[in-house]
């Protein structure tokens, strides 16, 4: 059902909660997991990679550390690839070309939880994705602080499915 799986990753919260249902998914279904990082434009001869080791969370992970122990976690549940994508532009249309160029069946991205006002303003990441990508999208809203603290799920409205 879901062979190829693209997660959209930043380092944030939502971004590694989107990263902790991708593998629940690709475990379950023994399904391959590309972790898509997308760089700023730069007109810079560079790719990017210096970035992966700059500290990016509280904890003082790199992005680099991050996918490393993703590819460790994946290992150890036997899924049988996770592999980076580094990528740069502009996040959305970046992450539609890629995946117009290297076809996936799921691509899973975090939610931030802006406001609709928010989301007119700024744009949202998930909502691009929801109406344009070429495959189906599940958007992982962020957890709750009582359900983060207590180890519970959170309920299923939290997570929305499109396409």
């Amino acid at each position: 059902m879901f062979e190829r799986i693209l997660v959209a990753f930043d380092g944030s919260e939502s971004s590694r909660g989107a990263c902790r249902v991708a593998l629940e998914i690709a475990a379950r279904f023994g399904s391959s997991v590309t972790v898509a990082v997308v760089h700023p434009p730069s007109d810079e001869p560079t790719d990017g990679r210096l970035e992966l080791l700059v500290p990016v969370n509280p904890e003082g992970k790199t992005l680099a550390q991050m996918i490393e122990e993703m590819q460790k976690e994946a290992k150890t549940r036997k899924i049988p690839s996770l592999e980076p994508a580094f990528l740069q532009g502009d996040v959305v249309p970046t992450l539609l070309e890629y995946l117009r160029a290297h076809p996936h069946d799921l691509a899973i991205t975090g939610s931030r939880g802006l406001s609709r006002g928010r989301r007119l303003l700024l744009g949202s990441v998930s909502s691009a994705l929801v109406d344009s990508a070429p495959c189906p999208v599940l958007v992982v809203r962020p957890e709750s602080p009582k359900s983060a603290a207590t180890g519970t799920r959170p309920a299923p409205s939290r997570t929305r499915a499109a396409r």
